[in-house]
C-alpha cells in the first residue's frame, strides 16, 4: 500500500467533501430563501412583497452564515487534537506505567504498531463500553490518540486486537482523520439549523402570550420559520449522512485493505470481525457522541438508515473468501491478557540480568555492533517501509527490549520522559558546552531535573542511534500529559540544548526534526503537505542532497553522490552541487519550509532521492539511515526503525 499516494487521494477527497457540502448549502440557501419568504408573507399583504423578498434575502444569508461558521468552529475545536474526540465519549487515558495486564495488552500493541510505521506513538483511551470498537481520531499524526473499548480489549486476543490496531493505524497514515474531522464538522454545520429552528419555536412560544395579550404580532413567522429550519436541518442531517456514509464505506473497505497488507495476517482483523458478529453487543455504542463521530469507528457504532461502514459479512468475505457465514459465540468469550508476556513492557527486558540488575554496557553494545554489521542499503531500508508483519512485530519487540529497562521506565512518565530526552542532547565532546547546558536546565527546569538527567547520561552511552530515537518515539505520550506551560519550558530548553555548542551536526539537526515531528506542534504547519511539484523545489531538493553528499562521502568528492541522487528528480543535469557553506543546518532549515508546501508523493520522490545519494559510495552506516528518516520527519512523512 503505497500511503504516500493515498495521502494525496485523501487531500483530493477533501476537495470532493468541500463541493458536496457548498452544493447542500446551495440547496439550504434556495430552501431557507422560500421559507422566510412565506414566513414573513404570511405576515404581511401584498403591496410589500418587495419588503418582504428583501427580508428574506437577508434571513437566507444569515442563516448561511451561521451555518459556515458553526462548521469552522466545530472543525477548528476538534482540530485541536484527538484526545477532545476521545474525551468527549467518555475515554480514560491509559497511564503508560500501568500494570494491569489488559491495558498493558492495549499498550504495548499500539506502541508497537507505532514504532514500526514510524509515527509517534500516540496515547491511548479507554471506553467502558461492552461493544467491540475502536477509533484513531486527530488532525495528524502527531495530535492523533487511539480509543479502544472494554470490549474490544476483552473480547479479542492479541492478534485481533492488533489488526484493529492495524486498521485504524491506516487511516492515521492514509489521511483518513483529517476527512473524518472536515466530515464531522460540515455535518455538524448543517445539523446545526435544527438548533435554530428550535430556539426560534422557542421564542415563539413564549411570544405566543404576548401576542394573545395584544404586544406582539410577529409570533406565527417566528413559528413557520422555527419549524422550517427544523425540517430544513432535519433534510440537511438526511443528506449529511448520505454524504458521510458515501465517503466512509469506501476508505473502511481501504482501511481493512492496508491492514492486511500490514499485518501480512488476514486471520488477525477477519477474526475480530467475525468475533464482533457473533456478539451480542455487536460494535454498538452508548456514548452520546457515538452519533456524531460515528464515522470514525472500526465498525458501525450506531443503527442508522446510510451505515457509515460496510456490512460485516462483506468486509469479512473481501478479507476471507472462503468464510461459511458462521460466528463464534463471542458472549462466551473472555480474553485475558497474559501476565508475564504483557508485563515485559514494564519489566523482564532483555537488558536484565536475573539478579534484576541491569547489565546496560553489555547488551547495548553487542546491539549496537550488531546493527552496524548488518546496516541495509537506504534503498533496501525504503522498500521494506509498509510492510508490517509479524516478523516486523517481533523485531521492534526485540528493539525494545535491548533497551535498558530503566530508561523505558523513564520513557512513561512526564519528568522522567524530559530528563530522558534532555539526557539525549549534552554534549559529551564539548566540556564548556556541557557546562552551559547544565546551567540552562538548571535555571529553566523543575527542580531535580539536572540530578535526573545527569543520572540517566550514563545509561545511554552505549546505545545505537536507532535504539535512541526508539526511546524519543517511546517518550511521546507521557509528554503529551505536560501542562502548556511545562511543554513551553521544554520545548524551549529543547532547542537551547541542541545550539549550546554553537556546532550542530547532521545527526543531531535530525534528532531534533523527529523530536519536532513528534512533539513540536507549532514548529510545523497545520497541513501536513501541499500541492507544490519538486521542479518548482529543485534548488531546495539540491540543499538537502548537497548535504548528504559533503557529509557522507568519508572525504571523497561529493558530486558523483549527488549526481546520482539528483538524476532521480531532474535529468537536465541544470542544477549544480551548492557549495558545502550553503549545505549547512540553517540552509536546510529553510529548504525543508518550503519542501513541506510539496505533495505526499513529490515528497517521497525526494526521500527516494536521498536514499540514492546515501548509497552511492556503497558503505551506508547506521547514522546515515537515522539522518534519512530524520529528514523523512521533517517533511511529515516518519520512516520506522531500521529493522
Amino acid at each position: 500500500m503505497d500511503f504516500f499516494e493515498q495521502q494525496d487521494k485523501a487531500r483530493g477527497l477533501s476537495g470532493y467533501l468541500f463541493l458536496l457540502f457548498g452544493f447542500a448549502v446551495l440547496c439550504i440557501i434556495i430552501s431557507i430563501f422560500c421559507l422566510a419568504s412565506v414566513a414573513v408573507g404570511f405576515e404581511k399583504n401584498l403591496a410589500e412583497l418587495a419588503w418582504t423578498f428583501e427580508l428574506a434575502a437577508v434571513s437566507s444569508v444569515s442563516t448561511i452564515i451561521a451555518v459556515f461558521l458553526a462548521s469552522a468552529f466545530r472543525i477548528s475545536w476538534l482540530s485541536s487534537g484527538g484526545k477532545v474526540v476521545a474525551e468527549s465519549m467518555g475515554g480514560q487515558r491509559l497511564n503508560q506505567s500501568t500494570k494491569d495486564p489488559l491495558s498493558r495488552q492495549v499498550l504495548n500493541v499500539v506502541e508497537e504498531m507505532a514504532i514500526a510505521s514510524g509515527t509517534p506513538v500516540p496515547p491511548v483511551y479507554l471506553m467502558e463500553e461492552e461493544g467491540i470498537n475502536a477509533f484513531a481520531a486527530g488532525y495528524s499524526p502527531r495530535d492523533a490518540v487511539i480509543g479502544v473499548t472494554r470490549g474490544c480489549a476483552t473480547k479479542l486476543n492479541r492478534d485481533q486486537l492488533q489488526g484493529v490496531m492495524a486498521h485504524e493505524f491506516s487511516h492515521i497514515l492514509n489521511g483518513d482523520m483529517r476527512i473524518n474531522i472536515r466530515l464531522t464538522g460540515i455535518i455538524f454545520g448543517i445539523v446545526f439549523l435544527s438548533s435554530i429552528g428550535r430556539i426560534l419555536t422557542n421564542i415563539a412560544y413564549v411570544s405566543g402570550g404576548r401576542r394573545r395579550n395584544g404586544k406582539d404580532s410577529g409570533g406565527g413567522a417566528l413559528v413557520i420559520l422555527g419549524i422550517g429550519l427544523l425540517i430544513i436541518g432535519g433534510i440537511g442531517g438526511f443528506f449529511g449522512a448520505m454524504i458521510r456514509a458515501s465517503i466512509s464505506r469506501q476508505r473502511e473497505f481501504l482501511a481493512d485493505a492496508s491492514a492486511v497488507q500490514f499485518t501480512r495476517n488476514p486471520d488477525g482483523i477477519a477474526g475480530a470481525l467475525k468475533r464482533i458478529g457473533g456478539y451480542s453487543h455487536g460494535s454498538k455504542l452508548q456514548s452520546a457522541g457515538a452519533q456524531e463521530f460515528s464515522h470514525m469507528f472500526f465498525s458501525s457504532g450506531i443503527s442508522s438508515m446510510f451505515a457509515t461502514h460496510p456490512p460485516l459479512p462483506i468486509r469479512i468475505k473481501r478479507i476471507d473468501p472462503n468464510w461459511k457465514n458462521s460466528y463464534p459465540n463471542t458472549d462466551k468469550i473472555s480474553e485475558i491478557a497474559s501476565q508475564g508476556s504483557e508485563m515485559a513492557g514494564i519489566s523482564g527486558f532483555a537488558g536484565a540480568s536475573p539478579s534484576g540488575k541491569t547489565t546496560v554496557n553489555q547488551t547495548a553494545t553487542q546491539t549496537r555492533t550488531e546493527q552496524q554489521e548488518h546496516t541495509p542499503s537506504a534503498q533496501t531500508f525504503l522498500k521494506s517501509e509498509g510492510k508490517i508483519d509479524e516478523e516486523k512485530l517481533a523485531q521492534v519487540r526485540s528493539l525494545i527490549a535491548s533497551i535498558p529497562a530503566p530508561l523505558i521506565e523513564q520513557a512513561k512518565e512526564p519528568f522522567g520522559a524530559r530528563c530522558l530526552l534532555f539526557a539525549l542532547l549534552l554534549d559529551i565532546k564539548d566540556l564548556d558546552a556541557r557546562k552551559r547546558q547544565a546551567q540552562m536546565i538548571e535555571h529553566q527546569a523543575e527542580e531535580g531535573t539536572l540530578y535526573q538527567t545527569e543520572k540517566i547520561e550514563p545509561l545511554l552511552t552505549n546505545l545505537s542511534c536507532e535504539q535512541k530515537l526508539v526511546l524519543v518515539e517511546e517518550s511521546r505520550p507521557a509528554i503529551a500529559e505536560l501542562s502548556m506551560n511545562q511543554f513551553s519550558v521544554f520545548q524551549t530548553l529543547i532547542v537551547q540544548l541542541i545550539g549550546a555548542d554553537e556546532s550542530i551536526d547532521l545527526f543531531e539537526w535530525c534528532l531534533h526534526k523527529v523530536i519536532e515531528f513528534d512533539f513540536g506542534k507549532q514548529h510545523y504547519p497545520r497541513q501536513l503537505h501541499g500541492r507544490a511539484s519538486i521542479r518548482s523545489r529543485l534548488s531546495d531538493c539540491a540543499v538537502i542532497l548537497g548535504a548528504l553528499s559533503h557529509y557522507g562521502q568519508d572525504g571523497a568528492d561529493p558530486q558523483p553522490s549527488f549526481n546520482h541522487g539528483m538524476q532521480a528528480l531532474d535529468r537536465s543535469g541544470q542544477i549544480k552541487l551548492p557549495p558545502s557553506q550553503n549545505c549547512g543546518l540553517s540552509s536546510m532549515d529553510k529548504a525543508i519550509e518550503r519542501l513541506n508546501k510539496m505533495s505526499a508523493t513529490e515528497k517521497r520522490s525526494l526521500i527516494d532521492a536521498c536514499a540514492r545519494t546515501i548509497d552511492h559510495d556503497g558503505k551506508t552506516t547506521d547514522i546515515e539511515i537515522q539522518i534519512l528518516r530524520g529528514i523523512a520527519c521533517a517533511l511529515s512523512c516518519p520512516l520506522g526503525p531500521n529493522l
